[in-house]
């Protein structure tokens, strides 16, 4: 199988540390390395850092040796929000998690 391979856009929406722990396995099972996922695909909660989602999605890709590439509009977010933009800014440089607007 391809190492780099996007999950299906239209996935359920990620909402809870399970379904994090889906994702992960989902990825491990196919043996991709380098996802693809919208904004869209997960609940509002994640873009607020105090929920702790966010950072341990990004603790479980880095362990499992994953990237994610996150594609859409998070203009509001890192408006609204000195650490989301922060967090936004640092994971551009270093990933796994990598905030791009459109997939390619």
């Amino acid at each position: 199988m391809d190492a780099t391979a996007p999950l299906a856009h239209h996935a359920p929406m990620i909402e809870t540390r399970d379904d994090i722990i889906d994702l992960i396995g989902n990825a491990a099972f196919s043996e991709a390395r380098d996802l693809v996922m919208a904004k869209d695909d997960f609940a509002p909660a994640f873009w607020d850092l105090r929920s702790g989602l966010l950072g341990e999605l990004a603790q479980k890709l880095v362990n499992y040796g994953l990237t994610l590439r996150l594609t859409g509009d998070f203009a509001h977010e890192t408006a609204a929000s000195n650490a989301f933009r922060d967090f936004v800014r640092e994971s551009r440089r270093t990933g796994p998690i990598f905030f791009v607007d459109s997939p390619t």
